[in-house]
């Protein structure tokens, strides 16, 4: 049956080039104008599972208080309490308002260290005039110093805000903080300030407007005599991520494609024949480019993989096929015969290790990662795509170039030349010496396979996983610069926060926001960096605001009201108390800055946060909470990948094993073919295990990959393998010859050029992109060793057994 279809999908082909050339070029029109619509959407949320409890409770902080999403500027200097500093500070929030393209679409709120910082009369602190009545004189102070700016002199200004500092300092030691002013580094060389994004704009908007906040933001600072403006945050470290991935991207995808080409010359050393492969390959690129746009998939960090990937395959089918149309033509057919016959025949091992590569990347439909499921979706599609332009595409230009007079002369005087020189090429003479080694020596070929197994799954213990994206970064990035600037004046900047939901400003709920403060804090967990992973002065709320203001939480409701009534006279817009509780107060945000660590550092902070969560839920049960946040978010999105790269490679196996168990309609020959990358994935987990590196967002997509990918080997040699000892009657060891001197340099070239393609993106200066290309490309050269070295054994093992069947059942039959 499926022969028949092949057949017929030849004869088209072969008869009717000039219309299959047509319809292609009509498909491929449609493709490019699909390809405009892509959008690019990177970062950490593109990565998300939408139903993780992290994932609800970061859309309700977006939807209620515009998310924690900011860019933070860092100014370093001399000395920041300098006036002209100060003034240059104060004034930034107006001047960015006064950029109509960045704000309110980009920035919706500036935080700088002046916003709550009020005027002192006289220049004196309030407590210095007793401590009873130091107390209620603090209880009035209103007045901005904001307000005050335009009439204070510099001597002044400078004053003001060294009492600030003063104050805030008494204040938070009044409810036992070590620190006050937290923006203004102790030793007066650094100032911070935030600058919160508009958390309805797309990460692809963000990082069309970040450069211009950035430029405009230096340019602004750039008159301060000895100051250094260093910028990171979200839409920054997303840019120069992205800026640094397509560079590369571009420089490592032109490399494989120049090894490709190499590859194909070497396989065919014909100029014809390497153009019409790379025609292949281009437009089936072209495809799935254009269906990502029609279907509106974004282009992310995964995407990336999938240039690479069409390569490789791509490659596969079209060897596959030139190598068998070549066959048939030296064997004496002529174009159309020969077309036909390669579609016929080789087009089955080829629609099969489409089917399965197909059957393995649609296993990434089960992820509940979004960007794993449209890699796995349009990898599908591109599959499929250069699968039907091999067996149509392929074979109809071959027809239109070899059926003219002098093309057929050409390759009568070739052939000719060859006869002469009829000798196996050196790789031909290996790829069968090889194989019948592994044939007469089956039983050391499978002690040495279950070795090699056993010790990979004890190998497969030590792996671990890791999700964090900042740490996959170039550390030369400029946002990475800044980050580590700001780290060693400020310490960690990473935001974790608790959503606390109930009667907010009812008393007995803020003492229970301020004991989950302090539970956390007490927790003294050390971080890989030797700092507490939680320290009370970075852990802020409403509460802490009240305290504050009156060294401890009012009795009653109506004096909370009356407190945060009377320190929202003359507060700017934007402060940050403003984003701590809802205008209803029925939500309220209890916001940790942290150092973002190792795995289990942030493992330890958001189990720490959720039991710590749920036991002041239990005690008071008006209040529920939940928790996301960055290293929050990361914890849940690690959770997923184990669980994802067992779910899909295990699917994935399953579906291909069945796929050739169905065409083959032979069990063992189905299991035989599929044995080759249940090899790889053995030794890929091996691989990552002594290399150290941790299962990611990327390399979770490899063993599937590789049982899509690496299949293909098995199946080609063990169909002609086939066809040469159960269809043709030839003897086990002249059919291992035949197979591997007829298909071996195919699937060898195939390999060489999938494998190289990924191994070429493993020089990549992108941590994710080096590990997902170097693992990739060692797992196909394990499944290509598993097809040359282990699989003649089985096949070998098998088919004697049939004959000593077959024999036994000769002599019971007699004369």
């Amino acid at each position: 049956m499926v022969e028949k279809i092949f057949t017929w999908l030849g004869s088209h082909s072969e008869k009717r080039p000039a219309w299959v050339i047509l319809i292609i070029l009509l498909i491929t029109v449609l493709a490019v104008i699909g390809a405009t619509r892509i959008k690019t959407e990177l970062g950490y949320k593109a990565m998300l599972p939408k139903k993780a409890e992290s994932v609800k409770t970061l859309n309700e902080a977006e939807e209620i208080f515009g998310g924690t999403a900011e860019e933070q500027v860092l100014i370093e200097a001399g000395n920041v309490l300098d006036a002209t500093v100060l003034r240059k500070v104060a004034a930034y929030p107006q001047f960015l308002k006064g950029k109509k393209d960045i704000w309110g679409r980009f920035a919706s709120a500036v935080t700088t260290p002046l916003d709550d910082m009020v005027y002192f009369p006289g220049n004196v602190l309030p407590a210095q005039t007793g401590s009873a009545a130091g107390t209620g004189a603090m209880s009035q102070i209103s007045q901005p110093l904001l307000e005050k700016l335009g009439s204070l002199s510099d001597e002044e200004l400078v004053a003001q805000v060294k009492l600030n500092l003063e104050y805030a300092r008494i204040q938070a030691a009044r409810v036992g903080l070590s620190v006050g002013q937290q923006n203004i580094s102790e030793n007066g060389r650094a100032l911070l300030m935030s600058v919160a994004l508009n958390p309805k704009l797309k990460t692809a908007d963000q990082m069309k407007i970040v450069k211009s906040f950035e430029k405009d933001t230096r340019a602004y600072f750039k008159g301060l005599p000895g100051s250094k403006t260093y910028i990171t945050g979200l839409a920054s470290m997303n840019y120069d991520s992205n800026q640094r991935m397509m560079n590369d991207s571009k420089l490592l995808f032109m490399l494989a494609f120049v090894f490709v080409i190499i590859v194909l010359f070497i396989t065919f050393r014909r100029l014809t024949d390497i153009l019409l492969t790379v025609l292949v390959i281009i437009l089936t690129i072209i495809w799935v480019i254009g269906l990502s746009g029609w279907l509106n998939f974004p282009y992310t960090y995964n995407t990336a993989a999938i240039f690479p990937l069409m390569l490789g395959v791509d490659i596969a089918y079209a060897i596959h096929v030139l190598s068998r149309y070549y066959e048939e033509r030296r064997k004496g057919s002529d174009t159309y015969k020969a077309a036909l016959t390669s579609v016929a025949t080789v087009g089955v091992a080829v629609f099969l290790t489409a089917a399965t590569t197909a059957f393995g990347f649609a296993s990434f439909g089960i992820s509940n990662m979004p960007p794993i499921q449209q890699f796995g979706g349009l990898c599908v599609a591109g599959v499929l795509f250069s699968f039907v332009l091999a067996v149509t595409l392929l074979p109809a230009t071959l027809v239109l170039r070899d059926r003219r007079g002098k093309a057929q002369e050409k390759w009568e005087k070739k052939q000719a030349e060859s006869k002469e020189n009829n000798k196996d090429s050196w790789l031909d003479r290996l790829l069968v010496r090889v194989a019948i080694v592994s044939e007469h020596h089956k039983r050391f070929v499978m002690i040495i396979t279950v070795a090699v197994l056993v010790g990979c799954g004890l190998l497969s213990l030590r792996i671990t996983t890791e999700a964090d994206m900042e740490k996959m970064q170039p550390q030369d990035l400029p946002s990475a610069v800044a980050s580590s600037q700001i780290y060693k004046y400020f310490g960690g900047q990473d935001v974790a926060y608790t959503l606390v939901r109930g009667d907010i400003l009812q008393p007995e709920n803020l003492k229970a926001m301020l004991k989950y403060e302090d539970e956390l804090a007490a927790t003294k967990y050390v971080n890989e960096k030797g700092k507490p992973l939680f320290e009370r002065d970075k852990i802020f709320s409403i509460a802490d605001i009240v305290q504050k203001k009156v060294g401890s939480i009012p009795p009653t409701k109506a004096e909370v009201i009356s407190t945060l009534l009377s320190m929202s006279q003359g507060r700017k817009a934007g402060s940050k108390s403003n984003g701590l509780v809802n205008n209803d107060a029925s939500v309220a945000m209890v916001t940790i800055r942290i150092t973002r660590g190792s795995q289990s550092d942030m493992k330890h902070m958001a189990d720490t946060m959720r039991s710590k969560s749920k036991e002041i839920v239990g005690e008071h049960k008006g209040l529920t909470m939940s928790s996301s946040g960055l290293p929050v978010l990361m914890i849940d999105l690690m959770s997923s990948i184990l669980p994802t790269q067992l779910k899909t490679s295990g699917l994935a196996l399953i579906m291909c094993a069945l796929v050739v168990i169905l065409v083959f309609r032979s069990l063992f020959f189905g299991l035989a073919a599929a044995s080759v990358v249940l090899l790889g994935i053995a030794l890929e987990i091996g691989a990552l295990s002594l290399l150290n590196w941790p299962l990611d967002f990327m390399t979770v997509m490899v063993s599937s990959l590789v049982i899509g990918a690496g299949i293909d080997f098995g199946i080609h040699i063990t169909h002609r393998f086939r066809e040469e000892w159960h269809y043709g009657g030839v003897e086990i060891d002249e059919a291992m010859r035949r197979t591997m001197r007829n298909v071996g340099k195919a699937v060898v070239a195939a390999a060489v050029t999938t494998a190289g393609a990924f191994g070429i993106i493993a020089i990549s200066k992108l941590t994710y992109l080096k590990r997902f290309g170097g693992i990739t490309a060692l797992s196909l050269t394990f499944a290509l060793l598993a097809a040359l070295l282990v699989l003649p054994s089985i096949l070998a093992w098998r088919a004697q057994r049939v004959e000593k069947v077959r024999e036994k059942k000769q002599l019971n039959a007699g004369p």
